[in-house]
């Protein structure tokens, strides 16, 4: 087994504890207070430092001093959370991890377990989640099982992401520029129409675009181009005193080059001990550089489109008493013709035309009065869908099935699966005395699924599991949320917290034997225990909060590759093979060190362990692996500096984060395996009136961990076929103009 370091996770963790004492040390009255950081991860706005649980929020201040691309790069706001690109399939499915509980696959089958949630709409596959850091207002992570308020499988967490809506007040917008390396171009921004005192239209646009950061060493041509364009027209309607009306339509398009991988077959793997196609390494794949690739065609194309209807409702009907309506729309539409090989043979390519579509509706009624009790109740209903024509080339036949060398086999295969689901919950708090606060909560939900396939290999599907006499199975669980808070002082406050988390059942989506596709899997569920406090010292100049959690995970649902006979002579199965404990301790903080001078950081300290894991074909014991992207350790600091230079103010701002070591495949692979990494971001800026000129640098250590991997074909008594990989961005950097008006 091997040793994790955590040398540098501890230095840091040695550096953010001495930031805070050195705040404590030079706190002078020059010094401003921090600023307050509003939140509405409970569907209410509170101050954060007043919700009994963890939370790790950016708000429109902070996020403007930041150079974020997308969700993945809010990972280093917040201790224990790991944000990958799988990299399989257009579109940027995201890989979300929180405290260790997460998912690794791109099939639309399975249900996140982090929730994503976008002006209040639940975005329900991994594949639509990677949101682009547009038009942001805020961001707030919720760690941890949120069973009560949303639902809809956020059983490791939900990533709370709110857009600016139009505004009655002024006539304003902002126009944003930016070029880098890789001929990385962006255009962006808005403008907001006020029409009257009830009435206002804003509309946004973007456009993005960059060369890719590969070389195809076969082809002699660089790989991994992207383009993206959005249109986002929304206004805002008061018809009567109390009462409004939100609309936001947004499209999306996205081409580009289909996602690469980099070929790391050990020689026990059919692709390097058969076709003696091998990785130079445990670390070093094929080609020797892990931005250097093998293909054996042009960069092939692919596209990955969507559309969001978002229709709100919010009617202060006094006394206390709000009720708040939300109907959301989103599909996508995406294709793809993907080498997954790594070589520069014909081994293994798809095509992968899919569709998806999910609506659901929300209905709350919120109490906030002056007295003691306030709660939200509401329902929620949900309903989605996808399908898939995968198409795929097999190669390796001639090892499959002893055919002459050369031969490639089509394989078709359809799947459509659909889900419904209803739910009511509610979550209130009761302030008992001066100092305490208790909250309950629950939410009871009724999940229902359908699987239909079209498969030649499987005759058995023409009485039942096709696409008109589906398979079906459904479950039911509720919830429940317990938590209370005693507030020591107005700014200190400590809590104690019990929550549950549930992630539905459902049925595998490529299964390559007819009773793999008709068993469901069961629902999986997370027990999650935790002590937190959060705290305002020295005149509010200083902000540290922390929490100590057990979890314990219960009927883990666990995405494995076992050996068929049929097909590509290999399948993904979920099955409830594992449970797990979970224990980690998150800390955060901030503080002002000097006027202009903040220091901001955070640190996370995470064991997870199998408590039962057994082999799907052997029944071998395998407890003793990792679980994936679950890091021993996690921490940020982060240094921001501002003064005045002429007519402006010059700013500097510097992020290092790190991640301890990680695995990143089921059965933990050596070659797949990422030892600790080191990023570091920094940016220089100037500010005068409203025009900002920034220079900024990513990945400034050219780290180049995996992002992604995947051991196709692997178990514990075979090596398997191949292991693919994908390393992360490499240094990048660029110039950015912000006017504002």
């Amino acid at each position: 087994m091997r040793k994790r370091n955590t040398n540098v996770g501890r230095t840091v963790a040695i550096g953010l504890t001495l930031g805070a004492m050195i705040a404590a040390d030079v706190a002078s009255a020059e010094q401003t207070e921090l600023q307050e950081i509003v939140v509405t991860a409970r569907k209410r706005v509170e101050n954060l430092q007043e919700v009994a649980t963890s939370i790790d929020a950016l708000d429109q201040s902070l996020l403007s001093k930041r150079f974020d691309a997308d969700l993945r790069d809010f990972a280093n706001a917040a201790p224990n959370v790991v944000i990958d690109d799988l990299g399989q399939g257009p579109g940027s499915p995201a890989a979300i991890a929180i405290r260790g509980v997460g998912t690794t696959d791109v099939e639309k089958s399975f249900d996140p377990t982090a929730g994503v949630v976008v002006d209040g709409i639940f975005i329900g596959v991994n594949s639509g989640a990677m949101i682009k850091a547009i038009d942001i207002q805020s961001i707030e992570l919720l760690n941890g099982p949120q069973g009560t308020l949303f639902g809809r499988n956020s059983i490791a967490g939900v990533l709370n992401i709110t857009r600016s809506k139009p505004s009655t007040e002024e006539v304003s917008g902002q126009a944003r520029v930016g070029y880098g390396n890789y001929n990385d171009t962006e255009m962006d921004g808005y403008v907001n129409l006020p029409v009257s005192d009830k009435f206002a239209f804003k509309i946004g646009v973007a456009k993005r675009s960059r060369d890719g950061y590969f070389y195809d060493a076969t082809t002699k041509k660089n790989v991994g181009a992207v383009d993206y364009k959005s249109l986002s027209p929304s206004f805002l309607w008061k018809p009567m005193e109390g009462l409004e009306l939100t609309y936001r339509y947004d499209q999306t398009w996205q081409t580009q080059d289909t996602d690469v991988q980099d070929n790391m077959a050990q020689p026990g793997q059919v692709w390097c001990f058969y076709y003696h196609q091998c990785a130079q390494s445990l670390t070093s794949p094929q080609s020797g550089n892990r931005y250097v690739v093998l293909g054996q065609d042009a960069p092939m194309p692919a596209f990955f489109n969507t559309q969001m209807h978002n229709l709100g409702a919010v009617w202060d009907i006094g006394s206390g008493y709000k009720i708040n309506y939300l109907f959301g729309y989103f599909k996508t539409a995406e294709g793809a013709n993907q080498d997954w090989d790594g070589t520069p043979l014909a081994l293994y390519e798809t095509l992968r035309p899919a569709r998806y579509y999910q609506h659901s509706n929300e209905l709350r009624l919120s109490y906030g009065g002056d007295g003691p009790l306030s709660y939200t109740v509401g329902l929620y209903e949900w309903n989605s869908g996808y399908r898939i024509d995968l198409n795929s080339s097999i190669g390796f036949v001639d090892f499959l099935y002893g055919l002459p060398a050369g031969t490639v086999v089509t394989v078709l295969q359809t799947v459509q699966q659909k889900t419904d689901s209803y739910a009511g919950f509610f979550e209130g708090d009761y302030k008992f005395a001066d100092q305490w606060t208790l909250t309950l909560g629950g939410r009871y939900t009724d999940d229902k699924k359908s699987s239909g396939l079209i498969d030649p290999t499987m005759p058995q599907l023409a009485t039942k599991g096709n696409l008109d006499n589906p398979f079906t199975d459904s479950w039911k669980q509720f919830t429940p949320k317990a938590s209370i808070k005693y507030q020591f002082t107005p700014d200190v406050m400590v809590y104690g917290l019990y929550s549950e988390g549930f992630r539905a059942g459902g049925f595998d989506g490529r299964p390559g034997t007819y009773d793999a596709a008709a068993k469901p899997y069961n629902p999986e569920k997370v027990d999650n225990f935790e002590i937190g406090w959060k705290s305002e010292l020295f005149e509010h100049r200083l902000r540290i909060n922390g929490s100590i959690f057990v979890m314990k995970y219960k009927d883990k649902q666990e995405e494995e590759s076992v050996p068929t006979t049929v097909g590509t002579g290999q399948e993904t199965l979920v099955i409830n093979a594992s449970s797990a404990t979970i224990k980690g301790a998150e800390i955060d903080a901030v503080a002002n060190i000097a006027p202009g001078f903040t220091l901001s950081g955070n640190v996370g300290y995470l064991n997870a362990r199998y408590d039962k894991l057994a082999d799907p074909v052997t029944g071998a014991n395998l407890s003793y692996l990792h679980l994936r992207r679950s890091p021993p350790m996690t921490a940020t600091i982060s240094p921001y500096y501002e003064w005045t230079l002429g007519p402006g103010k010059a700013s500097i701002q510097a992020d290092y984060h790190y991640i301890g070591p990680e695995e990143l495949t089921f059965l933990n692979s050596p070659q797949s395996s990422n030892r600790h990494q080191d990023l570091l971001n920094a940016s220089v800026n100037y500010t005068i009136d409203k025009t900002r000129i920034s220079v900024y640098g990513l990945n400034l250590t050219k780290d180049d961990a995996w992002e992604q991997a995947y051991d196709v074909g692997s178990s514990t008594s075979f090596a398997g076929l191949w292991t693919y990989a994908t390393p992360r961005p490499p240094l990048t950097y660029g110039m950015r103009v912000t006017q504002s008006f």
